[in-house]
């Protein structure tokens, strides 16, 4: 089933969804069936408990962007750290009782390896300028957005999506707490399409979620000595 934008007027990206109907359901291969929302706190400041799982891990890896400043660049899906809330993204602010603003990531490894708890306690800051924004179908229209690349290009007016205040130059982030950053939009159509009612995106402004991916995933320079596994 290939789901075109001019017949619900939802977005418009590079390809179609590539769906499955069964007894009147949208069944998605594709995804984490876990979904998790994050509480909205002061200053964008979190502090975490987290159980370790396989590995004595959390499931998480830091990258260095600079001395003393260190940010999340992967999350499994079902580990503990996606299930407590932890995203791609946030920066890594303290770890224990250290703080990591004067640190180099051989300081936080040393502390990761004398840690003989079953958790890890950390305090991390949002990425910069996301927003969740809740969405509802308009009769017969869709949600009334379109997309290219995952980034906002269009937003119907007087749309349930302008309504919540989405808007263009944005790029979603997350669909329905999945995280769907280096995904193609095919696969993100399919995931906006499995959702039955209430549709709740994460977006960040563009110019924050280029910089994001420039910090973390610049070509050549996701070196072993930059990235240590949490």
């Amino acid at each position: 089933m290939s789901i075109g934008w001019e017949a619900q007027d939802l977005f418009v990206s590079s390809a179609g969804a590539a769906v499955s109907v069964a007894d009147g359901g949208v069944i998605i291969d594709q995804g984490c069936s876990i979904k998790i929302t994050r509480s909205t706190t002061a200053f964008g400041l979190r502090e975490w408990l987290i159980r370790k799982g396989v590995g004595g891990k959390i499931g998480a890896t830091v990258r260095c962007m600079e001395k003393g400043r260190f940010a999340i660049c992967s999350v499994s899906q079902r580990s503990p750290a996606y299930v407590a809330g932890l995203r791609i993204g946030d920066e890594l602010m303290s770890l224990g009782e250290t703080s990591l603003r004067e640190c180099s990531l051989s300081d936080l490894r040393e502390p990761l390896k004398t840690n003989r708890r079953n958790h890890l306690r950390l305090c991390t800051k949002d990425r910069v300028g996301e927003r969740y924004i809740t969405l509802y179908k308009d009769s017969g229209k869709g949600y009334g957005f379109r997309f290219v690349q995952g980034e906002i290009t269009f937003v119907r007016p007087n749309s349930s999506a302008e309504q919540a205040g989405l808007e263009t130059r944005h790029h979603i982030v997350e669909v329905n707490e999945e995280v769907v950053v280096g995904l193609q939009d095919e696969d993100i159509e399919a995931i906006i399409w499995s959702s039955m009612g209430a549709l709740t995106l994460c977006i960040l402004p563009s110019r924050f979620y280029n910089n994001l991916l420039c910090s973390l995933y610049t070509l050549g320079s996701a070196k072993p000595l930059d990235i240590v596994e949490i």
